[in-house]
């Protein structure tokens, strides 16, 4: 066969312009384009909705919408950078209409007061999201302030991206940035909410392509039916993909890029809400007067509502006993320490009696904790206090608890803890026998600890606390708050007087003292009896007596029980871990604790190394296009003169000129010499390599290695200085020519 003939004249001369060639390229987004990029963010949003709800809706709509209204009217008037920023200002007004409208100009236009109370709504927003107890999270007050700014970032940047920068798929992955507010609580994602985001980025990819198509006449049903399988395809992830609580792998949440070092202590329990644990942080040490461990109180919960126990109202008192009954027993000192923490109270003994409160603390007598205000450091913290410990639930005698009906009460949704309280006692039982009838209901036969749990109306399913306490008891399976906010409501349906408590176990032993971490945190129920006070009593597999440490974490011997750190020095608790204090059943001794090594092992501590992976895994992501595109150049260079004429159409394609797959070499040449101007050097590179190629192809010369490298090399240089700095910087991190988004250009 005789090898092709090659028209000189059209490779050597600029051809004419083809059809396509002479229609000029769009620098603006069209339509279609500019409508997705507009409901882009609050697409995305959307899929929040299992953790944020959905009453941010109509504020966020406003804003994103508005602004993007203002952009398109702005940027036929001046270019889209300038644009932006009108929107920006938009957006501005927005946020300044949502946290501060009080002390702003007509409620829009900041002014410096305005500017201090909305950053401080927006700091405390973030907050409250970052330590949510429960989802879905009200979004109201400075929460709300909150996400409308999110959303006000997400449309300013896709305007930026999409329209000022023209890149529409860097715009749909920060739009898609909202996606990891689930993944960071470990919320399921149900299709329906991810279905409109993932609509709206295929619209906003295939926009421009739809858009061409319209403007010259051709139809327009494919590509939009493309898009609707694109979107149906990835809305159907979630329903496939395993469930984020599920996801043995613990992924970094949204605490973790937002929180400081130092450790949350809440002290609200969420029965309906999955409980993580933290990694193992030192709370505070202490000592004791009398050498021995003890049991410390946060916070009592003294109230039954509607989703389980809860605090009430504070209220300032100084009684001469702090804890009712606190003076019926051994009394004893406790001397504590803190460590750097952030907590609503301070540690006491079980059963306190007195406490010297340091400056910026005060007693709450409705919840019989030590207050402390938020401004208190407590790094370094020393105070002390006096108490008594419980008595043993065998040892307790006594036929009354007169005083606390209040504490008996249940709410319509705990009937049946009110009937099973009931059955197990009989009415000629006095106080002491029903408190050990409920134990023996609650310890006898096979219980669990477990912390990962599937019940009704537990982790954001349908459903309440008490429905998720029913569920516990009918798989006898849980942590700490449900074992005592169970007992709890079972003494109350037995006519005893009962609360649950909030503290901490014993913790581990040191060098003049014990340690206290964050994995000693727990909860237990408290019994009224006449004549011996409040009584704890401890259901909780393991716990026993409080000597049992939870996961254990043993801690570093020390001269002095100074506030050490322990394993991590960067706590990793999810937003939900919070809200369930907990212990786990293991004791500290156990060989095969998590994070104990055994002997002679080596020992890896994940907690220090876990940021350094995630570090290196951002990089390696970021880097990723980078390093494939080095990839594809080599490979393409190892051809030969061909595979070095096909890098030349590629690093046109970086550097911003788009030409149709069918472009002829000679239109390729065309551009290539439009981008390098006077370039005499580079040009005369780029025949030498498109010469080279067409020998090799069609006159089956040699496919030597090397033989075209410097040149192509030349090209792509004087290429890539063609571009402006920034562009250049940006086609480096995300090739054009990789993802097949080019950046046009006006002719």
């Amino acid at each position: 066969m005789s090898a092709p003939v090659i028209d000189r004249e059209r490779t050597t001369s600029p051809p004419e312009p083809s059809r396509r060639a002479r229609r000029p390229r769009r620098v603006h987004a069209g339509p279609v384009e500019t409508t997705a990029l507009a409901v882009l963010p609050i697409a995305w949003l959307w899929s929040t909705g299992t953790v944020l709800g959905d009453g941010w809706l109509l504020p966020a709509l406003g804003a994103v919408l508005t602004m993007a209204l203002v952009a398109a009217l702005a940027r036929t008037l001046m270019p889209a950078f300038v644009a932006t920023g009108v929107a920006a200002l938009v957006g501005v007004g927005w946020i300044t209409a949502v946290s501060a409208p009080d002390e702003a100009l007509l409620g829009v236009i900041p002014t410096p007061e305005s500017t201090r109370v909305s950053m401080s709504a927006l700091g405390e927003g973030v907050q409250a999201i970052a330590w949510a107890l429960r989802t879905p999270i009200e979004a109201e007050g400075a929460v709300l302030a909150a996400v409308v700014a999110g959303a006000v970032v997400l449309a300013l940047g896709v305007d930026l991206l999409g329209h000022a920068m023209r890149l529409p798929a860097l715009a749909v992955l920060l739009a898609a940035a909202p996606l990891l507010l689930p993944i960071a609580f470990r919320a399921d994602i149900p299709w329906w909410h991810a279905l409109p985001g993932a609509a709206a980025s295929a619209l906003a990819l295939a926009g421009p392509a739809i858009d061409e198509r319209v403007a010259i006449g051709r139809g327009w049903v494919a590509p939009v039916a493309l898009v609707g399988v694109a979107a149906a395809l990835a809305a159907a992830v979630p329903l496939v993909a395993p469930s984020p609580r599920d996801v043995a792998l613990d992924l970094p949440t949204l605490e973790e890029l937002l929180r400081t070092p130092t450790p949350v202590l809440q002290t609200d329990i969420d029965l309906g809400d999955e409980l993580r644990r933290p990694e193992p942080r030192q709370v505070f040490t202490y000592s004791t007067s009398d050498g021995l461990p003890i049991v410390t109180r946060l916070m009592t919960l003294p109230e039954a509502g509607e989703d389980g126990f809860r605090q009430v109202e504070a209220a300032a008192g100084a009684p001469d006993v702090l804890v009712e009954g606190a003076d019926l027993g051994v009394p004893m000192q406790l001397t504590v320490r803190m460590s750097p923490v952030r907590a609503e109270s301070l540690p006491t003994p079980e059963r306190v009696a007195g406490a010297a409160a340091p400056e910026g603390a005060h007693w709450d007598d409705a919840n019989d904790a030590l207050r402390i205000e938020g401004s208190v450091e407590t790094d370094g913290l020393e105070f002390t206090s006096s108490g008594t410990r419980s008595p043993e639930l065998a040892s307790l005698v006594g036929d009354a608890s007169t005083g606390h009906d209040e504490l008996t009460a249940l709410p319509e949704r705990a009937e049946r803890f009110r009937e099973l309280g009931g059955s197990l006692v009989t009415a000629e039982m006095g106080t002491a026998d029903r408190i050990r009838a409920v134990h023996a209901f609650m310890t006898t036969g096979t219980w669990d600890y477990s912390e990962r749990l599937d019940l009704p109306g537990f982790a954001g399913a349908s459903g309440d606390g008490w429905e998720a306490l029913e569920g516990f008891l009918e798989t006898r399976s849980g942590y700490c708050v449900h074992y005592a906010s169970a007992t709890g409501a079972l003494l109350r349906g037995a006519g005893v007087p009962a609360r649950v408590v909030v503290g901490f176990l014993p913790g581990d032993e040191i060098t003049g003292g014990r340690s206290v971490t964050t994995n000693h945190m727990h909860s237990w129920a408290e019994a009224w009896v006449d004549g011996a006070g409040w009584v704890r009593v401890e259901t909780t597999p393991g716990a026993g007596t409080g000597e049992a440490s939870p996961e254990g974490d043993e801690q570093t011997q020390a001269p002095t029980p100074t506030p050490t750190e322990t394993a991590a020095p960067t706590p990793t608790p999810s937003a939900t871990q919070s809200a369930a204090p907990t212990t786990a059943p293991t004791a500290s001794a156990s060989p095969s604790a998590p994070g104990v090594a055994e002997p002679g092992a080596a020992a890896i501590d994940w907690a220090v190394l876990r940021p350094w992976l995630i570090g290196a895994a951002i990089l390696l992501l970021v880097a990723l296009p980078f390093l494939v595109r080095q990839a594809q150049r080599a490979a393409r260079l190892r051809r030969g003169a061909p595979g070095g004429w096909h890098e030349l159409r590629a690093a046109l394609a970086d550097a911003g000129t788009r030409l149709p797959a069918s472009a002829t070499p000679g239109e390729v040449r065309a551009a290539i010499g439009a981008r390098l101007g006077d370039d005499a050097e580079a040009r005369s590179a780029a025949d030498r390599v498109r010469l080279a190629a067409e020998r090799a192809v069609f006159d089956a010369g040699p496919r030597e290695r090397g033989a075209v490298d410097a040149d192509v090399r030349i090209v792509r240089r004087a290429l890539a200085r063609s571009q402006p700095l920034w562009r250049r910087a940006l086609t480096t991190a995300l090739p054009p020519s990789l993802m097949r988004v080019v950046l046009p250009v006006e002719e």
